[in-house]
């Protein structure tokens, strides 16, 4: 009888003491908010009962503004005539902005920001926007289906946690960026009431990274108190309870930040500019590596090409369509619009606002009209934009897992030499210090701690790229913010590496820091398919590279096809490795490459390994690869401040004929050869099986 008291006594113990760590874990599953980015959400136009009437804006849009291009096509030839007379491509770019303006005109607002029409998203209750209410009712409900975004992500997403556990937030992407983040306490608010949760994470991309870092950022504000908290209710109109009720950083355990335009966006700075050059091949490689044909058969494991065939558009001439679309975007219609979208101003970034504003606030008149509009825009210009790493920091000390990810290494599409992912830069991405597109720092280049920019003092920590172009001691959040190179924009659905990150970024609190996980380093290249190969030294964490290394480790990433090596180049440190000629390597395998001898460079230089193969599955079709490392261990490389930049090898920006020239030009001939000779073994291969198995 006293054992079974006892026994009684202690499983009663066990099970109180055990409570409050279920708790615990059963709070861990948070409900995931996607908050998604710029001109995903669609709007729509209501009646005066709040019924919707059409919908006017949704991604497909683009088939309504073609009909509406080919109703114009007397007016575009009319310019295109008047064109051979003058050269001036005004009138096609007017007629251009008259086909976009007319089937838009329901998406004008007025210079103050506020709407002409009454305007607005749907759905806005989590009941009708989380994904198991979506999939219930796509089939019957009208433009719920347009409701989902992250469409590639999503799907996993809600076979890990739950569809009725993922909601959509659907957001006025118009409006100004501290009033977005209104719409977005509003609903993180809601679903909180709607699920019982303490907490929810936050999936955000792009727009809506801007959108949840100046959420958390305006709940430090607030939190903090102050001028700036005096300010910001003034200018959101909300009391103290309301502020309180709305932004809350208890709310939120984890904040993914991918590519996020937190600190503005390239392309907005290159249209207002006036300087937009479109950039074809920069932009076809986007499409290869983000759009996938094969999406809705096969789940995106494949692709129509991989192979790089886009630098032949290096030849094709631009200058006309690069014209007709800057004078479209310059013609007063289409300004009108654009202008009147507060977003499109929270898009320039700090360092260029005021000259954006002076090029186009330029009278009175429009200073007095943008005023209500501009004074919002201002708040998170002077007062976010220029705090982030304060605002961040904060949060993060308040238990927000804030991370940020984002893309490197490629130029804008719109044509500015810039490191970003394509469309933002990664400078503005993540706060860090970027060298001028087509440099890197010097050999021996370490961080200034002394510098007061300087965010992280730890001298322990390389916040150096491998590419030695990037110092994220600078960032908004140096040990949190993970790069990877030559991804395009938003593309880490099917990156072997960056969706475990995310997953593990959004889901788990496992990564406390960059130095959390050596299989989640601060820098990576991506494992898009379309770049066909990876590799990293065997001793090392990508990018880095020391005496200790042995060999080279190279995996085919391609999605289609076996490949063979042809040969491997080292630039920048004297190393070479064991002939890799005619290796192949399967898909998904990898190969080891041993060095011929130890790499002895001082710490903190530079070189590159690129690697040279054919397509297994393509008679022609020879590809390349370049990856950047630096040293590390031992002495340190000299570093010659008074030269602090270096030439650096980029992907190629083929603007014009000569760039592709050049780069045919500087191909090296040996491996030319080599890759021939293995062209020319495998067609007489394929040859003579034929023959033997020809049935005569």
């Amino acid at each position: 009888m006293k054992k079974r008291i006892l026994s009684f006594i202690l499983a009663a113990v066990m099970i109180i003491t055990a409570l409050p760590f279920a708790a615990s874990a059963a709070e861990e599953k948070y409900p995931v908010i996607i908050d998604s980015g710029y001109m995903t959400s669609q709007i729509f136009l209501f009646d005066d009962d709040g019924n919707i009437e059409k919908r006017i804006w949704y991604l497909e849009i683009l088939p309504d503004i073609a009909k509406e291009l080919i109703r114009q096509i007397p007016g575009v030839t009319e310019g295109a005539i008047e064109y051979l007379k003058t050269k001036d491509m005004t009138r096609v770019g007017e007629e251009l902005a008259l086909s976009v303006t007319n089937i838009l005109r329901y998406m004008q607002r007025n210079p103050d920001g506020t709407p002409v029409y009454n305007t607005g998203v749907w759905p806005t209750k989590p009941e009708e926007s989380n994904m198991k209410y979506i999939y219930d009712n796509m089939a019957t409900t009208r433009y719920l289906l347009g409701t989902i975004h992250e469409e590639r992500y999503v799907p996993m997403l809600c076979e890990k946690i739950g569809a009725e556990n993922v909601f959509q937030f659907s957001v006025d992407w118009r409006k100004e960026i501290i009033f977005c983040a209104l719409d977005l306490g509003k609903y993180i608010k809601s679903v909180l009431d709607y699920t019982g949760a303490k907490k929810v994470n936050i999936f955000s991309e792009s727009h809506g990274g801007q959108t949840t870092g100046t959420y958390i950022s305006m709940c430090s504000i607030l939190e903090k108190g102050g001028k700036e908290a005096e300010t910001l209710a003034s200018l959101l109109g909300l009391t103290n309870d309301e502020l309180k009720t709305y932004f809350n950083l208890d709310y939120v355990n984890n904040a993914v930040l991918n590519s996020p335009a937190i600190g503005g966006v390239q392309l907005a700075y290159d249209f207002l500019s006036d300087s937009t050059h479109l950039d074809l091949p920069t932009v076809v490689r986007f499409a290869q590596a983000a759009l996938n044909p094969f999406f809705l058969t096969n789940g995106g494991d494949k692709y129509i090409s991989e192979t790089e065939f886009e630098w032949l558009l290096g030849f094709v001439k631009l200058d006309l369509l690069s014209e007709a679309t800057r004078k479209a975007i310059q013609a007063e219609r289409m300004l009108k619009m654009v202008l009147s979208f507060g977003s499109v101003w929270d898009f320039v970034d700090a360092e260029h606002y005021d000259e954006i504003k002076a090029m186009h606030i330029n009278t009175p008149e429009k200073e007095a009209a943008y005023a209500p509009m501009l004074k919002n825009t201002d708040f998170s210009h002077y007062i976010i934009m220029k705090n982030l790493n304060e605002y961040l920091t904060y949060a993060r000390s308040r238990g927000v897992n804030v991370n940020i990810v984002c893309g490197t290494d490629t130029t804008s599409g719109a044509g500015a030499r810039v490191n970003s992912d394509c469309l933002v830069a990664t400078s503005t991405a993540s706060g860090a210090k970027v060298a001028d597109y087509g440099y890197r720092f010097s050999n021996g280049y370490t961080t200034d701690v002394s510098d007061p920019k300087v965010f992280c003092k730890n001298k322990a920590h390389n916040h150096v790229s491998p590419a030695m172009n990037i110092d994220a001691s600078y960032g908004y959040l140096p040990d949190n913010t993970w790069f990877i190179e030559n991804q395009y924009h938003a593309q880490y659905a099917y990156d072997i590496y960056a969706l475990p990150l995310t997953d593990k970024l959004l889901l788990t609190d496992e990564l406390k820091d960059v130095y959390s996980d050596p299989n989640f380093p601060q820098f990576e290249s991506t494992y898009n398919a379309k770049f066909g190969v990876h590799a990293a030294f065997d001793k090392s964490v990508y990018g880095r590279a020391s005496s200790d290394d042995t060999a080279l480790v190279i995996e085919n990433i391609s999605k289609k096809s076996d490949i063979e090596l042809v040969a491997i180049k080292v630039e920048g440190i004297d190393a070479s490795f064991e002939d890799v000629r005619g290796k192949v390597i399967p898909m998904g395998e990898k190969v080891t490459v041993p060095l011929k001898a130890p790499i002895n460079e001082k710490a903190m230089t530079n070189f590159t390994v690129t690697v040279y193969y054919l397509d297994m599955n393509s008679v022609f079709s020879i590809g390349t690869r370049r990856f950047n490392f630096t040293t590390e261990g031992g002495e340190l490389a000299e570093y010659d401040a008074s030269k602090p930049l270096t030439e650096a090898a980029v992907t190629p920006i083929f603007v014009t004929a000569e760039d592709a020239k050049s780069t045919l030009e500087n191909f090296d001939r040996d491996i030319q050869i080599k890759a021939l000779m293995l062209m020319i073994k495998r067609i007489v291969k394929q040859i003579t099986f034929s023959l033997i198995n020809l049935d005569v």
